[in-house]
Order: C-alpha cells, then structure tokens, then sequence
C-alpha cells in the first residue's frame, strides 16, 4: 500500500447495456485515519478524437538566397467526454482506515453505446491539500 492508503472498486460484472444498473462497492483501506472533502463513484464515457492539420512554410538559404518551401504535419488529440455521473457516497468527514461503501449507477436506457467509446467507473477520495486517492474499472456497455 503506497501513499495514504488505497481504494477499490468492486462489482459483478463488467458488461452492461443501456438501462441496466452497475450496483457494487467502494472498498476504502487507509494507513490512519484522514480527512477528506469527499468519496465519490463516477460513471464516465470519452473517446479521443485526432486531427491532422497541414503547416506549409518556407526555408531560406541555398545556393544564390533560392528558398525551399515545405509542409509538415500538426497533429492534435483531443479527449471528448460523453458522460460524466458522479454519485457522491460520503460527504466531507474523516475516513477511518477501512470501510466499504456500496453504490448503485442506474444506465441511462437512451445510452450511446458506440465502440469508439471508453467506459470506466472512477472511485476517489477528495483529500484537500493532498494527493487523492483514486481508483478507475474499466467496463463496457452495449
């Protein structure tokens, strides 16, 4: 255990489809005792997104001041969010060194569940002026 202490998330399964609900718990393990602003659970969605943009310009020098024109290539990624729920689980109090939480995530039935997009749950303890504790599950819904 590195840090403060950590955190997990458990649930039954890791594939889901619109209108199901996610239900499972929040498993909190700490080295002493912390103060924290929140525990939450997060239920988010993003895919990247790319673009490639042309840069044309042009290079002085060569033989006589003759100038060489080039192109190159930006390219740019971009992480869209799709969804981001976030269910608070406990509000700001001190955390004892261990504990579990359980929660229950109802999917929206009108849901995207394109491939392109990355599910996952994110735990995380809020710990002001500290390194929070976080915790994230991959899952898939379609």
């Amino acid at each position: 255990m590195f840090g403060k202490g950590n955190i997990n998330i458990s649930i039954q399964k890791t594939n889901y489809a619109p209108g199901d609900t996610i239900s499972g718990s929040v498993a909190l393990t700490l080295k002493k005792p912390v103060k924290a602003k929140q525990l939450s659970i997060s239920l988010i969605g993003q895919y990247e997104t790319t673009q490639t943009t042309p840069r044309v310009g042009i290079f002085p020098g060569g033989k006589m001041g003759e100038r060489t024109e080039y192109t190159d290539f930006k390219t740019t990624t971009k992480t869209v969010r799709v969804c981001a729920f976030k269910q608070p689980l406990n509000g700001g109090s001190e955390y004892g060194r261990e504990r579990e939480y359980p929660f229950e995530i109802k999917i929206q039935a009108d849901m995207s569940t394109s491939p392109i997009i990355k599910w996952y749950l994110l735990a995380k303890l809020d710990i002001p002026g500290g390194l929070d504790i976080s915790k994230k599950v991959d899952i898939t819904i379609g």
